[in-house]
């Protein structure tokens, strides 16, 4: 299943736009995740539009060279990408498919070029060196944007595949936007965590609708939200290309984090509180995260405004969510 990711029009809405996203939540045992097809378009979730991709005539493109002047390779990558890490996978069941709604002017889109949109996310994408049986498939790669809004939304996915589409390895960006709400139904209650070049990831693994074996891992890098999914691909070969995307970080020396910040939504029938972070701790575009509290603690124990610490294990589990399987406590902040 290639997943594609979603979102809608926000400059002008500002953190207000990002503290609704943070409170949507869908019933258990779903799993939300959208993308545009075309401008005021009703559109369905990854299971749906899966199959409406491959349907799309698709081209090979030539992968340009990684000229430094081009494209920003990331920073400390591993030296020796052969010695494989060993995937601490979460396995899940197939996620449901979900319908929505987005509208995206079609007079707003500007187009970019693959080399265009490397620079713009300041990314490399070694995947074919990574894997040389995948081959960089052409895309209508832009973003969306106008003169009193700016840019509005710029998810795009850029897709690998092997010669007759059997394998693939998609990547979404996202910078402007960030979805904030995945459900996954995990065979355990524990929430395993995989160390990526010093960083801890959630790794899920699940067999799909008809019996493709899928890969899924999203996280923030440099205020960048990439969502990397695979189809039929191993998990050493899912496991070299998260090597190659992940910046290597410094070795953390706890799986436990903190952030602290001010609570800005409050959602008690998902038990559920939204924090804008501290200047501090925030990046641009990614000041508000969701919580999803366990059993044990109830969002209604809190109120809009006040300052709360969060400790968790990992990093989210998915782009700027806090699972409960992952959450360690909750502080009251002066």
């Amino acid at each position: 299943m290639n997943v594609k990711l979603f979102s809608e029009a926000v400059s002008e809405l500002g953190d207000k736009y990002y503290e609704e996203a943070a409170n949507y939540h869908c019933k258990k045992h779903e799993w939300v995740k959208f993308t545009s097809l075309a401008a005021c378009a009703a559109i369905a979730l990854a299971a749906v539009l899966g199959a409406l991709w491959k349907q799309i005539p698709r081209q090979t493109v030539p992968q340009p060279g990684h000229d430094s002047q081009i494209i920003t390779t990331p920073d400390h990558q591993p030296d020796n990408t052969e010695q494989v890490i060993s995937l601490n996978v979460n396995e899940t069941e197939a996620p449901n498919a979900v319908t929505g709604n987005i509208c995206l002017g079609a007079d707003d889109f500007t187009s970019m070029s693959y080399e265009e949109l490397l620079r713009y996310f300041d990314v490399s994408l070694p995947i074919t060196e990574t894997l040389p049986y995948l081959t960089l498939q052409s895309g209508a790669f832009g973003i969306y944007k106008t003169d009193s809004r700016d840019i509005y939304y710029d998810g795009n996915l850029v897709e690998f595949q092997n010669s007759d589409g059997t394998q693939s390895i998609n990547i979404v960006f996202s910078k402007i936007f960030k979805h904030t709400s995945d459900v996954f139904t995990l065979s355990a209650d524990e929430l395993k965590f995989t160390e990526i070049n010093g960083r801890e990831l959630a790794v899920f693994h699940y067999t799909d609708e008809n019996e493709i074996d899928c890969y899924y891992t999203e996280f923030l890098q440099n205020d960048v939200a990439l969502v990397v999914s695979s189809e039929n691909i191993s998990a050493e070969d899912y496991a070299k290309c998260l090597q190659v995307l992940v910046d290597q970080v410094e070795q953390n020396s706890s799986s436990v984090n903190t952030i602290a910040g001010e609570i800005v939504v409050i959602d008690p029938y998902a038990n559920h509180i939204a924090v804008r972070l501290d200047e501090e701790q925030a990046p641009e575009y990614s000041s508000v995260y969701g919580i999803n509290l366990p059993d044990g603690q109830s969002a209604e124990d809190y109120s809009l405004g006040d300052r709360v610490e969060i400790t968790y294990t990992g990093e989210p589990a998915t782009v700027l969510t806090i699972w409960a399987e992952q959450f360690v406590d909750i502080a009251l902040l002066s």
